[in-house]
Formats: C-alpha cells, sequence, structure tokens
C-alpha cells in the first residue's frame, strides 16, 4: 500500500475511532457505578440525532448549537429513565426478589420501545443535516483532515478528560467514585444512592446528546442508525477496559484505525466483521481489556 493512502486511512481512523469512543463513554461511566449494561445506548443517540435534527429544521438552530438542546434534554431523559424505570427493579434486586439480569433485560426493552415508537413517529426515511457554510480542512502534513471528525475526536478527548477530573475532584464526582466501589458502604456514609443512580445516568445520556450534535452535519439519521453506535459503543466499552474512561478512547481508536486500515484492501462490511476478530483476539490476550484493571 502506499504510504501516504496508509497515512491517510489511520489518521482517519484515528479520528473515527475518537469518536467512537466518546459515543461509549456514556456506556463505560453508567455500568461502572449502575453496573447494569444499557442496551438502550443506541437508541439514546438516535433520540439526540433526532433532536439536533429538528432544532435544524424547524427552528434554523445550527447543530453545533443545538447542542444547548439535546444535552440538557437527553439529561434529563436519562434522569427519568432511571428514576422512574430502571430504580424500582434496582431495589428489588437488593432484597432478590429478582435476578440481576432482569436489568439489562428492562433496559433492552427501553431500546425496542425507544426504536419503534421513532419508527413510528418518523418513518424509516433518512434524514440529514445541511449547513450553509463551509469549514476548511486542517492539514496534517499533507494529509488533509476532515474538519467535523475532527471536531468529534477533539470534543471525546476533552470530555473523557472532563470527566476523569470531574470524578476525582468534586463532591459529587467522589459520591460516585464511593456509590461504584461499594453502593452499601456509600449509603451508610449518608451518599443518596438512588439520586447518585439518577444523575450518573443523566451524564451518561448528557454525553450522547453532546455526541448527537457533533456528528449530525456528516451523519445520516435514521431510527435505525442506534443499533449500529450501540453494538460499536459495547465493543469499545469491553476492548478497552469495564468501566475505563481512558480506555474508552483507546479502545474506539484501535478499533476505528483497524477498520480504516483494513477498509483499504477489503470491503467496509468485511473490516467490521474483521474487528469483532481483532475485538475477541485481544480479550484472549488481555481479558480485562486494553486499560482495564484484572
Amino acid at each position: 500500500m502506499d504510504p501516504l493512502i496508509l497515512s491517510f486511512a489511520v489518521v482517519n481512523g484515528v479520528l473515527l475511532g475518537g469518536i467512537y469512543g466518546g459515543v461509549a463513554l456514556g456506556l463505560s461511566l453508567i455500568f461502572g457505578v449502575l453496573r447494569v449494561v444499557n442496551f438502550a445506548h443506541g437508541s439514546f443517540l438516535m433520540l439526540s440525532l433526532y433532536i439536533a435534527f429538528w432544532c435544524w429544521s424547524l427552528l434554523g438552530l445550527d447543530p453545533y448549537l443545538s447542542v444547548f438542546v439535546t444535552v440538557p434534554a437527553m439529561f434529563g431523559l436519562g434522569y427519568f429513565v432511571q428514576s422512574v424505570i430502571i430504580s424500582p427493579l434496582i431495589r428489588r434486586e437488593r432484597a432478590l426478589v429478582v435476578e440481576p439480569l432482569s436489568a439489562l433485560l428492562l433496559t433492552a426493552g427501553v431500546f425496542l420501545v425507544l426504536d419503534n415508537l421513532a419508527l413510528m413517529a418518523f418513518g424509516p426515511n433518512v434524514r440529514a443535516v445541511q449547513v450553509d457554510y463551509y469549514l476548511p480542512s486542517p492539514m496534517l502534513g499533507p494529509i488533509p483532515l476532515n474538519p467535523q471528525r475532527l471536531i468529534g475526536a477533539l470534543a471525546a478527548v476533552l470530555v473523557a478528560l472532563g470527566l476523569s477530573w470531574w470524578l476525582r475532584h468534586s463532591h459529587m464526582g467522589r459520591a460516585i467514585r464511593a456509590t461504584a466501589q461499594n453502593r452499601d458502604a456509600a449509603a451508610l456514609s449518608g451518599i443518596n444512592v438512588p439520586f447518585v443512580y439518577a444523575v450518573t445516568f443523566g451524564i451518561g445520556c448528557a454525553v450522547l446528546g453532546l455526541f448527537g450534535s457533533l456528528i449530525a452535519p456528516f451523519m445520516p439519521i435514521s431510527p435505525s442508525i442506534g443499533v449500529a453506535f450501540g453494538i460499536k459503543s459495547f465493543i469499545v466499552v469491553v476492548l478497552g477496559g469495564l468501566g475505563s474512561i481512558p480506555g474508552c478512547i483507546v479502545g474506539g481508536m484501535v478499533i476505528g484505525v483497524f477498520e480504516a486500515v483494513a477498509s483499504q484492501h477489503i470491503t467496509a462490511t468485511s473490516a467490521a466483521i474483521g474487528s469483532l476478530g481483532l475485538f475477541i483476539l485481544i480479550l484472549l490476550v488481555r481479558p480485562q481489556g486494553i486499560m482495564g484493571r484484572a
């Protein structure tokens, strides 16, 4: 392969992988604290994309400015889903009334409901956001960078750094970390565990609101888009290390670079299938993930 083409594929793979990692941040945070695998993760991203689209279509709001709508809206939705739908089930699980697997099945039900409601409300047609201005492509040596993907990848790194700092230095962040380590001990220490769970779920969805606005300008929007991103997010989170915020970014970039380079030799669909093989191979060597703890 020509070195320039290879360099171009690697750079674009890093940018796309950064976006994968950013989208997976919320899933990693929710699992790290609640120990609940959120099967509706992709559906929440799909909703944030639609919110950004309708803000642009109906209100004429720039998709990047729609962040001020999507982030609080998705935080509120996540807070509601955790407080009203998931929280009662977690309380029953603590009393050993139901199996822990039921929370996972519940989020799968939320995924089915949201996707089918979106299909009923918006139809199967693919929509797209079109901005009326031009973003220049910055150059990395002889390689042009896609400006929209660059914005998404930089946002992923900044959000990961900001979230890590906030979890370590803020009062709520320390409460979230304490709850993640031992929720019973956290409750005995005076921490309102149900409130922490609701805030954590809300933050995880708010991150999706941010990336929904950032990727809307170059991502086709349909009710089925959440499935692809949901699967990719699971792969990224497990590959990077369950509950590891930096691991999300690293895992996303590994998958993004592999798919970008592999697609130069095979079809994009085959490259996506190959990324699953890479995922399995890495876990065979390092079962806890790239940055996870044994």
